[in-house]
């Protein structure tokens, strides 16, 4: 008879355990958004969380030691020619300054960018790997240049078509003129960056998609 009590009560403790754990593991789970910075939740501190172009899930209760985020960087490809914005060593002759070059998908050529949201909820767009930012210049190029930015010329809006990160306009601050890619006749060539003052002549080389990957 005591035998068979000690028996119910451990399965009624083993119940109740399993219960509120299973309740608890419910709700340890919320969702976010991937950012520059990992999942975080949305409408965090993080202004690019209201954006949420791809939604992920945090898990808050782990016992475990913490595992590090892996950072998210931005691919930025053309629509136009399907090649990615990449800092390649290309120098312009005129001011021996790298300027931003496009290459092919999967080449591996430093076309991942950590894009970090500034004043006025406007980008600065940084090379993951060389740690360059993008500038625009009032000759319609773009350059890569290393340290802080320092004024507008660095900052850049993306102007999402028909709200979404697939389809993105992305206009300098400074400058109003908007990057395109330009595309060499033999097309085994890497292609460049340049600015165009409007879109009436290159609106379509004027489109990029912006996804989300692993640095």
């Amino acid at each position: 008879m005591i035998v068979a009590i000690l028996v119910a009560c451990v399965l009624t403790v083993a119940c109740t355990v399993d219960a509120s754990y299973i309740e608890e593991r419910r709700n340890c789970r919320t969702e976010g958004c991937v950012t520059q910075y990992g999942c975080v939740p949305r409408y965090s501190q993080y202004s690019t969380a209201v954006y949420c172009p791809q939604r992920c899930v945090i898990e808050r209760c782990r016992s475990v030691e913490n595992v590090p985020q892996r950072r998210i960087c931005q691919q930025i490809t053309s629509v136009a020619t399907g090649q990615l914005l990449a800092a390649q060593d290309n120098y312009d002759r005129r001011t021996h300054q790298r300027y931003v070059s496009l290459v092919n998908p999967n080449s591996g050529e430093r076309d991942r960018w950590i894009m970090t949201v500034g004043p006025g909820n406007n980008y600065y767009i940084q090379n993951s790997e060389t740690g360059e930012y993008l500038r625009a210049s009032d000759n319609n190029f773009l350059y890569l240049v290393s340290g802080r930015p320092t004024d507008e010329s660095f900052l850049f809006t993306p102007n999402l078509v028909q709200g979404s990160w697939s389809c993105v306009l992305l206009q300098s601050v400074c400058y109003r003129g908007f990057i395109y890619s330009e595309q060499y006749s033999d097309r085994s060539r890497n292609g460049f960056a340049l600015m165009a003052p409007d879109l009436d002549r290159c609106y379509r080389e004027s489109l990029w998609i912006i996804s989300s990957v692993n640095c």
